[in-house]
């Protein structure tokens, strides 16, 4: 990822962050373009625990996500990662 595509996706995370209305943070594009070095290295920073699911390596997950249940995917993706 370029320095200035970095940084500006850099802002946007820290922007989701500071939110006070954010929403769960779903992050989606081509293949081997740096979603996850971007999110780990921001998390890193921010002294934030990451809890990193990818929905291509736990297929169950694709049912939870259909039923809207939030406690029911909170307990699934606590599973899926050993995180809280």
């Amino acid at each position: 990822m370029g320095f200035i595509l970095e940084r500006i996706a850099s802002k946007q995370l820290l922007d989701w962050l500071k939110s006070s209305r954010r929403k769960p943070l779903i992050i989606r594009g081509a293949r081997q373009v740096g979603k996850s070095t971007l999110v780990r290295q921001f998390a890193a920073a921010q002294g934030l625990t990451l809890a990193e699911v990818n929905c291509e390596r736990h297929h169950r997950l694709d049912e939870i996500f259909r039923t809207n249940q939030i406690p029911k995917i909170r307990l699934e993706l606590e599973a899926a990662t050993g995180k809280l």
